[in-house]
């Protein structure tokens, strides 16, 4: 236990925990805005089987709905595309964050290993 709070500095353990946290907070967020882009697909198709309840038609299946109107197809492939590719910026931000992170405490590690060499010579 002594040689691993030797191993690390005071400085560390905070860095290495909000790395951690940042690492699977990525896989979260990525998790959820790929539920948001399937919740925006099923409010799309409410919102058009509402339209088409109020106007006394039948509701219709999504597929007979974008094959309708190319142009809302075109809309709802382009909103869902945004909310995922929101999730894969946020994503890999998170994940560079933890990367980094991680690459600081063991570059720090390794300058002081160098340093004792450099003093024990």
């Amino acid at each position: 236990m002594d040689e691993q709070e030797n191993f690390f500095s005071q400085n560390h353990n905070p860095l290495l925990n909000i790395a951690w946290w940042a690492k699977n907070i990525a896989w979260i967020v990525l998790v959820i805005n790929i539920l948001l882009a399937g919740a925006r697909i099923i409010q799309f198709q409410n919102t058009e089987n509402y339209r088409i309840i109020m106007s006394n038609g039948v509701p219709q299946q999504l597929m007979e709905i974008l094959t309708e109107d190319p142009l809302k197809a075109f809309q709802l492939g382009i909103n869902v595309a945004a909310i995922i590719l929101r999730g894969v910026v946020y994503y890999l931000v998170l994940k560079g964050i933890s990367l980094g992170l991680n690459m600081i405490v063991e570059t720090d590690i390794n300058y002081r290993e160098k340093s004792i060499e450099k003093g024990a010579e």
